[in-house]
């Protein structure tokens, strides 16, 4: 019988010692910008830029954070996932970035007020993902219109390729890259807009 019971112990802890599953969610950081910055810009450029959702296609329009694993094979993290939607996240640094350059941005759902000049603005990702080799990836394109009396005018259709190394191993690395590629791509838009 004791041996009986000690065996239940040891099951019993055995089950207790195993701890759950540690959840972590990630977003990009926050560079600080000066009042003088946006205020130069605003001045430079009178026109609103009305921005649609960022669209992800694929494998990465979901929360939990992508790796390629390799050519053909994918890995969708179990634990570690965007704080929010990577299409809501991107659509939101891709305001906060425009905003800061002085382009006045405004999300094209409350659009109101649309003069002819304005610019609206469609993003597409197709790439959001770490790999292996390459580190962070971000692969699309976007599309910038300009507003006419006769409705929207495509401007310009670029497609754009941006890869960051990891500085170091683990998924803080890969967000921080990530964040990286987005900064490349609003600059890109940033002189696209300024011309």
């Amino acid at each position: 019988m004791k041996a009986v019971i000690g065996l239940l112990v040891i099951i019993l802890a055995g089950c207790a010692g195993s701890e759950p599953a540690q959840y972590q969610y990630y977003r990009f950081g926050s560079a600080p910008v000066t009042s003088s910055q946006t205020s130069d810009a605003a001045e430079k450029n009178p026109h609103r830029v009305y921005v649609d959702q960022v669209n992800i296609i694929g494998v990465a329009d979901q929360q939990a954070l992508i790796q390629y694993v390799t050519q053909h094979k994918v890995h969708i993290a179990n634990y570690h996932y965007w704080a929010e939607h990577p299409k809501l996240l991107l659509t939101k640094e891709t305001l906060s970035s425009l905003n800061n350059a002085g382009f006045a941005p405004v999300l094209s759902a409350h659009a109101s007020n649309i003069k002819p000049g304005d610019y609206r603005l469609l993003i597409e990702v197709s790439d959001l993902a770490g790999h292996y080799q390459q580190g962070a990836i971000l692969k699309g394109a976007w599309h910038l219109y300009q507003i006419t009396e006769n409705g929207n005018e495509l401007r310009q259709v670029k497609h754009f390729e941006f890869e960051s190394a990891l500085s170091q191993d683990g998924f803080n690395a890969l967000v921080s890259a990530h964040q990286i590629n987005w900064n490349k791509l609003m600059g890109q838009l940033h002189t696209e807009l300024a011309q």
